[in-house]
């Protein structure tokens, strides 16, 4: 926890403040290892969480001693009476976390520095326990769907297979899923967060599933999609582009070379060649890990450069309204050299 820290440390007196203030229960969980809402204060020379009642005894038990523990009644009252106390004038927020109630209680007691995005950028490079504990995420979602993949049959309802999905996911060993597993066949693919309904699974469609499980607080983020019966040239040419697209964008990862818009820009040439890149409504990816949806954001407006030990997904997709939708996603661990697709299982249609 000190190295995190230390690192929060720099960027607070590279903003030239005095303090960084987070109510994101993702940053407590980061810098402090406690699982709690409340809100978390940090300086040079100290780690601060100020917790409700609620969460007081349980934060204290588990003993982290490089963290000082304040139990909190008045809320905002009581950050700002420590905050005065400790002769702190300059705060450093992530002002897209705040609620507008925060932000003016700051901002009219205190100098406040935008520091918006600090923390998720130092979460976004990964740390070794930080990516042993997303692959057991990802490995507990792919032994679970193991165990799901022979109920794909015409017939079967999206619910059962969502309910019985969430059932082996946590049988496999994860505390829960980390999102509400998608479900979705036919036209209701065409939606890409379907939710999932009784409605069966026929013969001819496509059956999109998309569902992860979170293990130690971190998670897994995975799609298939299925063509079920039989296959024909239209509909393998649809799949055929999305699985391409999906591959030659993952190929060109060159650590330290490649920007991540690249990645979408490859993406949607190959889906441009079968003039499919129309269909395709949302960004190519996203980073994962104490959140599902974290930095970096795969998309054609971020210039940064892709670094060793982020961790992001790759998933195009494609969804005729009315027809269809077909989404490919796996994630993916960026290495010195290269990238390695996390928990790789030949779950494909490959055509």
């Amino acid at each position: 926890m000190n190295k995190r820290l230390q690192r929060l440390v720099q960027h607070i007196k590279s903003y030239s403040a005095e303090a960084y203030i987070s109510f994101s229960t993702y940053d407590i969980r980061y810098f402090t290892d406690i699982d709690a809402e409340g809100c978390i204060l940090v300086s040079s020379d100290q780690c601060v969480l100020f917790l409700s009642p609620i969460y007081y005894r349980q934060a204290v038990d588990a003993g982290n001693r490089s963290v000082k523990i304040i139990e909190t009644s008045k809320g905002l009252e009581d950050i700002g009476e420590f905050l005065k106390n400790e002769d702190i004038h300059k705060i450093g927020l992530d002002y897209k976390d705040l609620s507008a109630k925060q932000y003016r209680y700051f901002a009219n007691a205190f100098q406040c520095i935008n520091m918006t995005d600090v923390t998720k950028t130092i979460r976004m490079i990964k740390e070794k326990e930080e990516i042993n504990t997303i692959q057991r995420a990802s490995y507990a979602a792919r032994n679970a769907f193991l165990k799901v993949y022979p109920l794909i049959q015409p017939g079967v309802t999206e619910k059962e297979l969502a309910d019985e999905l969430t059932y082996q996911i946590r049988k496999a060993g994860a505390q829960k899923e980390a999102f509400e597993t998608i479900v979705a066949s036919g036209k209701n693919a065409s939606y890409p967060h379907h939710r999932p309904t009784d409605k069966r699974v026929q013969n001819g469609e496509f059956l999109v599933i998309d569902f992860g499980a979170q293990v130690d607080g971190y998670n897994s983020d995975t799609t298939y999609t299925f063509l079920i019966g039989q296959k024909d040239d239209e509909k393998r040419k649809l799949f055929n582009a999305v699985f391409y697209a999906r591959l030659f964008a993952t190929e060109m990862i060159a650590p330290g070379k490649t920007k991540v818009k690249e990645l979408e820009e490859r993406a949607r040439k190959e889906l441009a060649k079968y003039g499919l890149d129309k269909y395709f409504t949302h960004s190519l990816g996203h980073g994962v890990g104490l959140e599902v949806h974290e930095f970096p954001y795969i998309n054609l407006k971020n210039d940064m450069v892709i670094q060793p030990n982020m961790v992001f997904t790759i998933e195009p997709g494609i969804y005729i309204p009315g027809k269809l939708g077909i989404r490919l996603e796996h994630m993916v661990l960026v290495k010195e050299n290269d990238a390695e697709v996390i928990a790789f299982t030949p779950l494909i249609e490959a055509i």
